[in-house]
């Protein structure tokens, strides 16, 4: 029985009706909490040769639930992508066995696949993004390599989703902290368990940057006085970061980069405590008015040129990750040549970044 024979058996009323019904029927679904149904019913609608503009887009509304917009800007990231199959080529092989992490498009699937290696399982949490990586692994010719797997790598039962412990483990659950999409609880759970001993996490590495900087947007971001009126107290319900695109005209950097809290991917055991702080060195005087925080990725340790990916701000630069601007108390004006301290804390899923007193 298919996914939406069984949707109809559930739903006998649906039985007969056209896709205006089903698209309509799906958003019921949706706000039942029945997401996978919900999926199942709008796919079908949407694919139907008698659906119409006005179902269509009723059918998208459910078929996008959930899905993050960030996708489109990943695989346009040409840079991210090199990287990554630079990497992935150094070390498959025919006969590897690569878990992926976080399928997503299933791209970093297909890289592996076209880098060399035997067979690639990857699991994706989120199920519409799961049942479209298995659409693009059909199309592409390779769903007989390429299995996609629904489910959060934590939940992998080692047997029978993951047939052996995996030569390779590629990932891309990092955000523009690094650390709000789990990295570290899921590396931390699939290196010991899902993982060859002698086998490769790409990345190896990853590195929350920070400096002191200048930030051109901040002053859109907080209140003064406004139809003759002082509304700065408002400020302190600000959020304490934000994001900024790499390339933002006017944003630059005052001190020299410095990494915050380093990770090796693939040794839990030797990540830093939840404290830091480190010394930057200011490179050209000038006001600072923020902390400027990104991330830079290892994807391996060879040290060849694009082995790094690195979100780094700066003139007409471009990235898939933003940058983030943590604002300062105050601006502060910077001689060349002195010296800051920056400090933050983190957990397994949030850094917070403070200039230190």
């Amino acid at each position: 029985m298919t996914e939406l024979e069984y949707i109809l058996d559930a739903w006998p009323m649906l039985r007969g009706k056209g896709p205006d019904v089903w698209a309509t029927f799906a958003h019921v679904l949706l706000d039942k909490g029945k997401g996978v149904e919900a999926f199942t019913l709008a796919l079908a609608a949407h694919e139907h040769p008698d659906c119409g503009n006005r179902d269509r887009a009723l059918a998208r509304f459910v078929l996008n639930a959930g899905v993050p917009g960030w996708h489109w800007d990943l695989v346009r990231d040409k840079a991210r992508n090199a990287a990554y199959e630079t990497a992935l080529r150094r070390v498959v092989r025919s006969d590897s066995l690569v878990l992926d992490i976080g399928a997503g498009t299933g791209l970093l699937g297909l890289l592996a696949l076209r880098a060399g290696a035997g067979h690639v399982v990857s699991c994706e949490m989120n199920p519409s993004t799961a049942r479209m990586a298995a659409v693009i692994a059909r199309a592409n010719g390779v769903a007989d390599r390429l299995r996609i797997i629904s489910k959060k790598s934590t939940d992998l039962i080692l047997g029978s989703d993951l047939e052996r412990p995996a030569d390779v483990i590629v990932s891309e659950i990092v955000d523009n902290t690094l650390l709000a999409e789990e990295t570290l609880l899921t590396h931390r759970d699939a290196v010991p368990r899902l993982l060859q001993p002698s086998g490769h996490v790409i990345p190896g590495d990853g590195a929350i940057m920070v400096a002191l900087g200048h930030d051109p947007t901040l002053v859109h971001r907080r209140m003064g006085m406004h139809e003759g009126f002082d509304l700065s107290a408002f400020n302190i319900l600000a959020s304490a970061s934000y994001k900024v695109p790499v390339g933002t005209p006017g944003l630059h950097l005052l001190t020299q980069p410095v990494p915050l809290f380093e990770f090796a991917f693939d040794k839990p055991g030797s990540w830093p405590g939840n404290l830091a702080d480190v010394d930057v060195t200011v490179q050209a005087g000038g006001t600072a008015n923020s902390i400027i925080q990104w991330i830079r990725l290892t994807l391996d340790r060879s040290g060849v040129e694009g082995s790094v990916y690195e979100a780094k701000p700066g003139p007409g630069r471009k990235s898939c990750w933003a940058a983030m601007s943590w604002p300062l108390n105050t601006p502060l004006a910077l001689t060349a040549g002195e010296n800051r301290r920056i400090a933050g804390r983190r957990t397994d899923s949030k850094v917070t970044i403070w200039l230190a007193d």
